[in-house]
């Protein structure tokens, strides 16, 4: 589904160093949940902002289904977007404090033009019960609602225009133990019942490996690592990986 070839990318103009991503290569299959995991500062967010299309990149491909998603204009690239989707790491940030959660959710149905009102409505409300939200808050404000419910608004609408990647740029790390789990749980819960790809993005390895499949492993903007959960968890090659299970935390 996802093919990321031999990417490099950075920011042009700034103080940082030039390319934050080197050469990366990485794959996404249907129905597949592959963890990227690294520390802070590593380049995970710029790759995700260049598979999503919101950050070109310097060289390499990025195809989606086959297509180079940076070759897409008009509307074909219109209709691209409603294939991939992203969620970020603050959700607060990230919606509108004026919208409600139903509102929140409708806005991409609008922006592409799908369904009439009654059609939206009925979409909104079944999107809003998949991912768990109680129906008195589907009329609260972000300020009203709760660090988790907050997420599950951002992933609901994540979720309106029926993608079939999902991205997920470190959506737990705000949140505490208990809240974490539950949308864990709903990530996989979604991708069982949707079929869903998702690339989830962490700097917690222990995070990860609860619901990867596949875990690649970033440092310094190179992928140092990648292969099944249980391989990389349990006999890792590179010592960052090494390093990272070192760090994680266990019972």
């Amino acid at each position: 589904m996802l093919r990321v070839d031999q990417v490099s990318a950075g920011y042009s103009g700034s103080r940082a160093v030039p390319r934050v991503v080197e050469e990366v290569t990485l794959r996404v299959d249907a129905g597949e949940i592959v963890g990227l995991v690294g520390e802070s500062g590593c380049g995970k967010t710029t790759l995700a902002r260049v598979i999503t299309g919101l950050h070109r990149p310097h060289t390499g491909v990025v195809r989606f289904g086959g297509v180079d998603v940076h070759g897409l204009r008009g509307r074909e690239l219109r209709a691209h977007r409603r294939q991939i989707q992203m969620v970020f790491q603050d959700p607060y940030l990230t919606l509108s404090p004026r919208q409600t959660a139903r509102q929140a959710v409708a806005e991409p149905l609008h922006i592409h033009r799908i369904g009439d009102a009654r059609s939206r409505a009925a979409r909104v409300a079944e999107l809003l019960d998949l991912v768990g939200l109680d129906p008195p808050a589907a009329d609260r404000r972000p300020r009203d609602l709760s660090g988790g419910q907050r997420q599950r608004v951002a992933i609901a609408r994540a979720l309106a225009l029926g993608p079939r990647l999902l991205v997920c740029d470190e959506p737990v790390t705000a949140l505490d133990v208990s809240v974490q789990a539950k949308v864990l749980n709903l990530i996989c819960d979604l991708r069982d019942h949707l079929g869903l790809a998702c690339l989830f993005i962490s700097h917690d390895l222990a995070v990860v490996r609860q619901l990867a499949d596949r875990i690649a492993v970033m440092h310094q903007g190179r992928i140092v690592e990648q292969g099944a959960t249980a391989q990389v968890t349990t006999a890792p090659r590179h010592p960052y990986t090494r390093t990272l299970l070192a760090a994680a935390p266990r019972m």
